[in-house]
This record gives C-alpha cells, sequence and structure tokens, in this order.
C-alpha cells in the first residue's frame, strides 16, 4: 500500500486540473486513470502522418483578463500552450435551408446581426439579448461570491432566477421572439450540448452564449497541447500519474474516503478522493450505494445521460479553403424544426437526416502539427443515442464483429456524403480516415452509454439539479460534466472548485516516529 496526500480518479481536464491546484502547493497527488492514454476527451490519436482532436473543438473566455485565461495561468500552463482567436466576425456558422448566420464576437455584434435579418422582431431581439446581459451578471457574481453574501449579491436578480429557473430555452425563446427562422437562428448553438431547445436548461444556454460571446479560441497543437501541459506540470511538481488503472472501489471508514482499490487489486491511501468520473458511477459503483442516503440514491438512479457521437476523422489532400470553408465551425441544420431534427435520434433510430458539425483544426492552428504541409484535417460529428449500439457493448475493442464494422463504415460514410455539400469530392480524397460511434466514446474515454456531455443538460439537471463538488462521506469530492457541466471552461471551473475544497480539508495528524526507531524498522525490514 502507498499514501498519497490526494488520489485523483480519472485525467480528464476537471480531474488534472485539481490534480495540478493540489500538486502546485505541496501535496503528494496520484492520478489513476483507466484508458491507455490521459487526458479523456483532451487525448488526441494519430493515423500516419495526421493527428485528431476528439474534444476541444473551440474555447471561449480565453480573451485577457478573462476567467479561463485566468484560471490556466494561475495553474501556470497558459504560456507552454498558446491560444488563437478564431475570426472574431464569426466562428459560428449556423447554416440552415435559406439562411444562414454566424456567430462571432461580442453581443452587440450577433444581436445587429439578427436585427437587420429579422427587423420585424427587433422589440424582442432586444428582449432576449437584455436577458442574457443580465444572466452574465448573474453569472459574473456567482463566481465571485459565495454563503449568505450570494444570496444578497443576487437579490437584484431574483425575479430572472425565480421566472426560468425549471425553463426550457424554448420557453425562454417564447417570451421574446415569434419567427420560427429567427427562433432556430438562436437554437443553433444548442449543439454545444445535444439537446434541442424544447429539452435544453434555459439557463444553460444563456450560460453558454455567454461563454462564446466573449470569443472563441483554439489552442495551439490542438487537445494534444493542452493535455501535454498539464501531464508535464504534474510530474514537474511530483505527481504520480498512472494509466491503464481503472478503480474498482473508493475505500471508508465510518464516514470518511481512506483511498480506492483498482481493479488490480492495488491500494492505495489518501485523506482526500477526488473523482473526475461520472458522477453517478462514482457515487452508485465505486463508492456504494450504501454510503447514500435515500435522495441521493434516488438522484443516482435516475440521472439521464447525454447523447453520444458519431464522428468522421479525415486527412485529406483537398485544399478545402477553396470551398469556402474557414475557421468557423459548420452548424448544418437540414430543417428549421430543430426538435424535430433530434427525436428520433432521442429516440433510438439510425439513419435519420440529423443535424452535424463540420470543423477543421488544419485551418485553427496553421502551421500546426495537425497534418502535413498541404494537407488538411475533417472533423465530422452528428449525433447518436447509444441504444442501437448496446448489443455490442460487452466485445472487446478493435474485435467487434463484422455486423458492427459494416454498420460503423456506413454510417461513417453517410456522414462524409452528407459533408460533400461544403467539400465536393471529400469521399475520394480522404489519405487517411477513422469513424467512431458511441461505444468508441465509452471504450476510450470510459464515458457511461457513450454521452459526450456527461448528464444531460435538462433543467432538472442542471445548476441545483447537477451534483455537488462536495461527496457524501468527508474527503471525497466530485468534478469533470457531471458537476457545473459540459465543456472545457465549466470542467477547468470544477477542477479548479474540488482542489480548493481539497487544499481547505484539514490534514489529519500523522504519527511521528522518532529517527532511531525509524531506523531499526527499516534494517530490520531489510533483513526481512
Amino acid at each position: 500500500m502507498s499514501r498519497y496526500d490526494v488520489i485523483v480518479i480519472g485525467s480528464g481536464i476537471g480531474g488534472l486540473t485539481a490534480a495540478l491546484l493540489c500538486a502546485k502547493v505541496g501535496r503528494r497527488v496520484l492520478v489513476l486513470e483507466a484508458a491507455k492514454q490521459f487526458g479523456g476527451f483532451c487525448n488526441p490519436f494519430s493515423r500516419k502522418d495526421f493527428w485528431f482532436d476528439s474534444g476541444i473543438h473551440y474555447i471561449g473566455e480565453m480573451g485577457k483578463g478573462q476567467s479561463l485565461r485566468r484560471q490556466f495561468k494561475r495553474l501556470g500552463i497558459y504560456d507552454d500552450i498558446g491560444f488563437r482567436e478564431l475570426n472574431p466576425e464569426g466562428f459560428d456558422r449556423y447554416i440552415f435551408p435559406d439562411y444562414e448566420v454566424r456567430m462571432g464576437k461580442g453581443a452587440d455584434r450577433f444581436r445587429d446581426t439578427l436585427v437587420a435579418d429579422f427587423p420585424h422582431e427587433r422589440e424582442g431581439i432586444d428582449k432576449f439579448f437584455g436577458l442574457l446581459a443580465e444572466m452574465e451578471e448573474v453569472i459574473r457574481l456567482a463566481n465571485k461570491i459565495s454563503g449568505a453574501k450570494s444570496v444578497l449579491k443576487l437579490a437584484p436578480h431574483a425575479k430572472l432566477l425565480w421566472k426560468f429557473r425549471n425553463a426550457t430555452f424554448s420557453q425562454i425563446l417564447d417570451t421574446c421572439v415569434s419567427d420560427y427562422r429567427l427562433r432556430s437562428a438562436l437554437a443553433g448553438p444548442c449543439g454545444d450540448i445535444g439537446l434541442p431547445p424544447s429539452k435544453a436548461s434555459g439557463f444553460m444556454m444563456l450560460g453558454l452564449l455567454s461563454h462564446f460571446l466573449s470569443g472563441a479560441y483554439f489552442p495551439k497543437g490542438g487537445t494534444r497541447a493542452v493535455r501535454d501541459a498539464y501531464v508535464t506540470a504534474l510530474e514537474a511538481n511530483g505527481a504520480d500519474l498512472r494509466r491503464n488503472s481503472p478503480v474498482e472501489k473508493i475505500l471508508t471508514s465510518g464516514n470518511s474516503a481512506t483511498g480506492v482499490r483498482t481493479e488490480k487489486g492495488e491500494t492505495f491511501l489518501a485523506d482526500i478522493v477526488i473523482s473526475n468520473a461520472d458522477a453517478a458511477f462514482t457515487l452508485g459503483t465505486l463508492l456504494g450505494r450504501d454510503k447514500l442516503g435515500s435522495r441521493l440514491r434516488r438522484k443516482v438512479d435516475n440521472t439521464t445521460q447525454s447523447l453520444g457521437s458519431l464522428c468522421a476523422f479525415i486527412g485529406t489532400d483537398l485544399q478545402i479553403q477553396d470551398h469556402g470553408i474557414d475557421d468557423a465551425n459548420i452548424w448544418h441544420y437540414p430543417s428549421y424544426d430543430v426538435d424535430s431534427l433530434y427525436q428520433p435520434v432521442l429516440d433510438g433510430d439510425l439513419g435519420v437526416e440529423m443535424a452535424f458539425f463540420l470543423t477543421s483544426p488544419t485551418l485553427k492552428d496553421p502551421g500546426g502539427t495537425h497534418a502535413p504541409e498541404g494537407k488538411h484535417t475533417v472533423e465530422l460529428i452528428t449525433f447518436a443515442s447509444f441504444k442501437p449500439f448496446e448489443k455490442w457493448k460487452d466485445q472487446k475493442v478493435m474485435r467487434r464483429d463484422p455486423e458492427y464494422k459494416e454498420l460503423k463504415e456506413r454510417l461513417g460514410m453517410d456522414l462524409v456524403k452528407r459533408a460533400e455539400a461544403y467539400i465536393p469530392g471529400l469521399a475520394d480524397h480522404m489519405e487517411v480516415h477513422e469513424f467512431s460511434t458511441p461505444l468508441t466514446n465509452t471504450s476510450f474515454a470510459n464515458v457511461p452509454m457513450g454521452a459526450i456531455y456527461g448528464p444531460e443538460h435538462t433543467p432538472e439537471q442542471f445548476g441545483l439539479g447537477r451534483y455537488r463538488t462536495a461527496g457524501p462521506v468527508d474527503g471525497l469530492f466530485l468534478c469533470g460534466s457531471s458537476v457545473q457541466g459540459a465543456g472545457i471552461g465549466t470542467c477547468v471551473a470544477s477542477g479548479t472548485m474540488a482542489g480548493k475544497r481539497a487544499l481547505q480539508t484539514p490534514r489529519p495528524p500523522r504519527l511521528s516516529i522518532p529517527a532511531a526507531l525509524r531506523a531499526r524498522l527499516t534494517k530490520s525490514s531489510a533483513k526481512t
């Protein structure tokens, strides 16, 4: 058995943040990762000379003085990564059957674009952006205050918080605008949480818009640069990082965490355990239902996960910029009825004409290492339920039966063919390609049901409906997408909170062994 001050389960961005925060102040930290590589969805992969990002596609709050940039600077990794700002004129393109709108840096810019396109909705647009501005102020205050002061500072916004506490994004839109094309344009970013506006938390969507309207950025070197900066900093601060080490059990004594046991049978002791794994899995399986109160057991049982994804990762010799592709993400919506696009997928259907996301890391990070000179990477993503793939979940990775492989290839090629509306000839110019399904997410990122956003962001599972940082036993803390929400910014924030709470926990006294006795014990142990 080995003893540490802090054990972190899982090396997603939240877990790495919590681990680094503790290591930098001298805590002895152990990070246990179940997968072959560190990083979770920040773990890239390569095919020949092409590198692909499985997670980060853009990040907000990275401008001078903004929150995520400040957190990276405090962790000491900002300068090791470097970030490139994406086109402030429009880093997201929402494309509908006969309408396209770009969302760029600045709420006023986006508002003015929408007013120009929908002058008859000017009053409603102003109302919507007024709600957005108020939500930004709520987020700013909530990030700066705590305890009883929070109630007083947030009191002026009580009407907003109460009125929309259980509202979906559609219900917020209902109070502002009616034009179906405008509503769809405002719902374009719903893809960032994988839910249609009728199911997505209204507060989550306002927070998401606030996050990106301050500007969007991409890490130089992609996810590999982010992951490697964390790992390098952790090692430099004395942390012990172990791959291929899935945790089987969180150990306790009475009502306190005492360490973990891995599936290999190794036992590691610590008075602080921070889990970046899915909260329902952490509490219901790793900790055990017997440690949960009835209310928390119901929460674990009723947690619903977000959708999984179907992805196509492509290396091509096509000059995709010649077809109008730039560093902006494309959100392709084949219908204005965004809810109807999601519903078959939520029901578990395959082969439907769902919305999809198209991005090119080589155009976001020109001169980077994603592809050989003169070539490009293209990444395509659409949503999929875990249900159609469940029958293959127990088969070994890379050894699943031909039926699964044929289905994955067919779905991947269908996605490529649809993307040819933007990049003609793409299917015939794939130097390398890799397709993935929700099973891939489960296998390589260890997420339940292939969920790419953690627990889905419905009103019931957002805010107070999400999991708390502090676990049900002393010394256990949670971070990651189960806590504050999905996305790099929220996961880093959750890791920061977990790390701070861990450091605030009093360190129990250690038994001091006199030097002479310690020497005799060491000598006796050596003889044995």
